[in-house]
This record gives C-alpha cells, sequence and structure tokens, in this order.
C-alpha cells in the first residue's frame, strides 16, 4: 500500500471514492485551507481522507474518509486518519472534527477506528436513504391505501393565493417554519410538489425538488397533526411518488436520527424500495501532546 499527501492534480484518481458533493474540494487542494490523504493498492485508489481547515480560527473538519470495499479492516482508515491528525496539529489546530456522510455499513467499522484512536463515538444526526421508485409495487400493503372522502390531492401549482396567505398565517401555529413550504420556494419543483385537502381546506403537502434527470428529493412531508395517526401524509406522499416514478424512477429522503416513526416506516413499510443508506455522522478529538509514531 502507498499513502500520499495529495495535490489538486493527484487527487484526481480519486474522485470515484468521494461523495459527489466534495468533488469541487478536490481541485482545491492546497495543502493549507483544503487538504487530503490518499492510499493505493496497486496504482489503484483504495482510500481517502479530505479535510477544511480554518488556520485563523483555529479550527478543522475530515468531511470524508474513505476506505474501498475489499480494502477495509487492514489498518488503512487508522493510517488516513493518523495522518489526518498530524495535518490538523501542524496547522495548530487543537480540535479536530469529523462530519460527513458515510455508507450505512461503515458505521460499525469507522466507530471502532474513532474509539481506538481516541475520538468520541460518532454520534448519527440523519440518515438518507436513496430510493428505488420502481420497486414500489412490491410494498402490496400501498393497493390497499385509500384517501377517504373529502380528501384531496392536488398539484402544488394549483395552489390559490388564498391558501397560501392562510398558510403562511399558521407558521409557527399548526407547523414548524422548518416544515414550511415555502423555504427554499426557488429550488423546488411545484409540477412534482403535491398538497392534501380535506374539505377544501389545505392540510398537508410533500415539496420535492429535482436533483438530476431522473432523481427527486422529497424535502418536506406534513399533514395537520390531527390526520397524521390517521396516515394521511403517508398516502399523500405515496401518491406523489407513484405520480412521479414515470420520470423520476429515483427519489432520496432525509430523516432526523430522532424521527423515530418515520424511521421505523422506512425500514419496515419501504423496504423493498431502499437502494441505499448513508449516515451523517458527527464526532471530534481534542489534539493535544504527540501522537505515536506507530503508523510511521
Amino acid at each position: 500500500m502507498q499513502l500520499e499527501e495529495l495535490t489538486a492534480s493527484t487527487a484526481r484518481a480519486y474522485k470515484s471514492l468521494v461523495h459527489p458533493k466534495h468533488l469541487e474540494w478536490l481541485d482545491q487542494i492546497n495543502g493549507s485551507s483544503v487538504w487530503g490523504f490518499g492510499a493505493s493498492n496497486n496504482n489503484q485508489p483504495a482510500g481517502i481522507v479530505l479535510g477544511r481547515s480554518a488556520v485563523n480560527e483555529g479550527q478543522a473538519k475530515i468531511i470524508e474518509l474513505v476506505v474501498a470495499e475489499g480494502h477495509q479492516r487492514r489498518g488503512m482508515g487508522m493510517k488516513l486518519l493518523w495522518h489526518a491528525e498530524q495535518k490538523m496539529r501542524e496547522q495548530g489546530i487543537s480540535d479536530g472534527q469529523f462530519a460527513g456522510f458515510i455508507k450505512a455499513q461503515d458505521i460499525s467499522w469507522l466507530s471502532k477506528i474513532a474509539i481506538r484512536e481516541g475520538w468520541q463515538l460518532p454520534k448519527v444526526k440523519t440518515y438518507m436513504y436513496t430510493l428505488g421508485s420502481m420497486r414500489l409495487g412490491e410494498c402490496h400493503w400501498v393497493e390497499r391505501l385509500e384517501l377517504p372522502e373529502g380528501f384531496t390531492v392536488f398539484s402544488w401549482k394549483d395552489l390559490t393565493p388564498v391558501e397560501r396567505l392562510d398558510i403562511e398565517k399558521g407558521e409557527g401555529q399548526w407547523y414548524t417554519p422548518l416544515l414550511s413550504p415555502f423555504f427554499e420556494e426557488g429550488k423546488f419543483d411545484p409540477d412534482y410538489s403535491t398538497g392534501l385537502r380535506y374539505q377544501g381546506e389545505v392540510i398537508g403537502w410533500v415539496i420535492v425538488q429535482r436533483m438530476a434527470g431522473n432523481l427527486l428529493l422529497y424535502k418536506t412531508m406534513f399533514v395537520q397533526e390531527k390526520y397524521q395517526q390517521q396516515a394521511r401524509g403517508i398516502a399523500l406522499l405515496m401518491k406523489t411518488i407513484a405520480q412521479a416514478q414515470p420520470a423520476f424512477p429515483f427519489g432520496i429522503c432525509f430523516i432526523e436520527h430522532d424521527n423515530e416513526p418515520m424511521l421505523r416506516f422506512m425500514e419496515r413499510r419501504l423496504r423493498p424500495t431502499i437502494l441505499h443508506r448513508k449516515l451523517w455522522i458527527e464526532t471530534t478529538k481534542v489534539l493535544v501532546g504527540q501522537y505515536s509514531d506507530h503508523f510511521c
């Protein structure tokens, strides 16, 4: 195994290991504010650690630590982490952080490395699911899911000005600002976003955003509290997915770690549609003293 400190040029060989949202940082590696180390085996990329530092503020964060499948449990992760720590120490950083998405199956080995090397046990903050809506037919319970008389699903582009005003007035009263259907309004897709009316009154919505040619982000799902136990929100979500499926066979959604009912729903009811699971984790370490050189 060969391990090297990366430059913007040499980092290109590791693109296949890096999360898409971090690819831009590879081109900005300068050894100071953006830095990284790569591990290779027979000239093939096998692992990478990528970090960002605000040296003037004494802060640094590891944003990517990946060991390719087939190379795990060989000490590569620890070596990459050690070099990242040394880099932060050289910059005068006293508190190291790691925050980013990892594959769900990697949480076990990464937690073992973190604990062994003196980092806090990684905390899972958010779950990210990638769904294949073409598999929705395998969820046979969906066929029995119907909305009773009085409930109507509509395209969000058909929301009336009066309804919009009523919803805006309800912010902070019957829904939190985080669940506002108008948050980052310029990014969402009104054609595939949906709303739910009951006896003519808007009581819920599913807001989606186009991420790629065949991928939707299911950004916000909400129904008024008194309808939640009746699975009206689930019914609206399933109808939204079914309507979008021909044009967007793939979707992603984010669920906070403390939203246990929704996590149970995903794992029990939508399991056939789950293609990938990722976890947003956070951990920290106080970087004091000199680290053992047993990896050198």
